[in-house]
């Protein structure tokens, strides 16, 4: 990538080496959550609040700094102005936050997100709530370095979508909530609510090694490449995707023998998320437009993979034989209606990584909520469990009986600053709304039903993915369709889906 500012040059050559001890630090955060021996915690925590701390050092280094600050953008072509726009974005945090703050934070995030798991596994809450506690305190603290308008989460939120607020948040919930429970009362009082059964039998197993090679075979044909990234089987409690550079985008996912719907979504989601970074313009590589723009933008293409085609009748179609091929014994009589009714039932799930698209957000609503209260220290995080349950008999009027189908599901408290969770609601709308674009473009169901997803993955590539973080989201937006973000596309997508499904009128 070539510049035609002299100072823009330095910048990226100085931001290389930050970006360099990312992917290091990516690699060993990446062995803590996938292979890490128990024994191991202390070290790895250390390691990685080393790294984390020679990052900060370079971010907050005065040559640096003063070049970030004093740049001037008007003689910049469009590179160098976005360019300079995400450092200044990035070092908002690193110029704002003391170092000692920030090193604390990794380390103490890298030994709760083990703390977490075993808890989790264990259904013990008290064994996190100590962690969880100092956490939600650095994340104030951060919260009050950054500083912010209106509400110290909004400082939280900024930090996985650029701009994004408390208020905007909770006009887009305003608009969601309502509507989804009522699509929700409305299914769940149809016939055919009750008429469909779970057509995955208890007694039938799908073996693990089968359920690989099923989600290899799917990813492969989404365009996932496996010579730029794995799949790895060493099943962690919550599946994640990491870039650990620009040929190694890995991700992970878990597998229920009784079941194989859950390993098969996870892939396309999570390879989803690979495919934006390994599709980023190369010339990208290293320099701050490297990688998706926001959480928003990534999530987007998560869900459009895993939703907008996996769990479309058109895929149903395509795979039906496949699944025939996979698991003669036990789907062999099974059609493709049915399997598309069985990958599109809705249920108030206790689970959110296990929730229908109908009630999804309600969970996402749920955590937005909880989070917020947290910041501004209007409940305390040992009251989270009761309140779970009284938010979780709300919104989707199932209560869980342990803390592990409930406060302690997530990882996310446990390895990251607050404020990730709204950016899944975000990414919801606007992968509706980039499938509405893309169904006018290209015959998207007649691919989808013939397997042939290469010309899908080549719009994305296109409009999103090579363009890594060069565009805000909202100018993104604006390019692709000309308008902003809007919660329309993503409810007529669920009330034209839904109603087909259940018979049902959802105006």
């Amino acid at each position: 990538m070539r510049f035609s500012n002299i100072k823009i040059k330095n910048l990226v050559g100085k931001y290389r080496e930050i970006s360099l001890l990312g992917k290091i630090n990516a690699v060993l955060s990446w062995d803590l959550e996938v292979n890490l021996p128990q024994k191991a915690i202390e070290g790895r925590a250390a390691q990685i609040a080393y790294l984390t701390k020679l990052a900060a050092e370079r971010w907050q280094d005065a040559e640096f700094k003063k070049l970030v600050q004093d740049t001037k953008s008007s003689t910049l072509n469009m590179q160098e102005k976005a360019i300079l726009r995400n450092l200044r974005q990035s070092a908002k945090f690193y110029f704002k936050v003391p170092k000692e703050i920030i090193v604390e934070f990794a380390e103490t995030a890298a030994k709760t997100t083990v703390v977490w798991g075993k808890a989790r596994k264990e259904n013990k809450f008290k064994d996190f709530l100590p962690s969880l506690k100092k956490l939600l305190e650095l994340n104030r603290i951060i919260a009050e370095h950054l500083g912010y308008k209106d509400n110290p989460y909004d400082a939280l939120l900024d930090l996985y979508e650029p701009g994004l607020t408390v208020r905007q948040c909770k006009q887009i919930f305003a608009k969601l909530q309502p509507e989804l429970t009522s699509i929700l009362t409305k299914i769940q009082k149809s016939k055919n609510y009750k008429n469909k059964p779970d057509l995955i039998e208890g007694e039938l197993d799908y073996p693990v090694i089968s359920q690989e090679q099923l989600c290899l075979f799917v990813i492969k044909r989404m365009g996932y490449d496996l010579d730029a990234g794995r799949m790895d089987n060493i099943t962690p409690a919550h599946p994640f995707t990491n870039e650990l550079g620009r040929f190694d985008v890995r991700f992970t996912n878990r597998y229920d023998p009784k079941d194989f719907r859950e390993s098969l979504m996870t892939a396309m989601h999570e390879a989803g998320h690979a495919l934006y970074e390994q599709g980023v313009d190369e010339q990208y590589s290293d320099t701050p437009l490297q990688g998706g723009v926001s959480l928003g933008i990534h999530e987007s293409q998560s869900r459009f993979w895993e939703n907008q085609i996996g769990r479309s009748r058109e895929f149903m179609m395509f795979l039906t034989p496949v699944l025939h091929a996979f698991y003669p014994r036990q789907l062999s009589k099974v059609d493709a209606d049915s399997l598309f009714d069985l990958f599109n039932q809705v249920r108030s799930s206790l689970i959110r990584t296990e929730a229908d698209e109908v009630t999804y957000n309600l969970h996402i609503a749920l955590r937005f909520e909880l989070e917020e209260a947290l910041v501004n220290a209007k409940i305390e995080a040992k009251d989270l469990p009761e309140i779970w349950r009284v938010k979780m008999k709300k919104y989707l009027g199932v209560v869980p009986k342990t803390d592990r189908e409930g406060v302690l599901q997530d990882v996310h408290w446990s390895h990251s600053p607050m404020g990730y969770f709204p950016t899944y609601t975000l990414g919801n709308l606007y992968a509706a709304q980039f499938t509405d674009k893309m169904q006018k473009e290209l015959n998207i169901d007649e691919l989808i039903e013939k397997g042939e997803l290469e010309p899908i993955l080549s719009w994305l590539r296109t409009n999103i993915h090579r363009h890594g973080s060069l565009y805000w989201p909202d100018e993104l937006a604006k390019k692709i369709f000309g308008k902003q973000l809007n919660t329309e596309y993503f409810l007529n997508y669920l009330k034209k889906k839904y109603s087909k499904i259940y018979g049902l009128k959802l105006s």
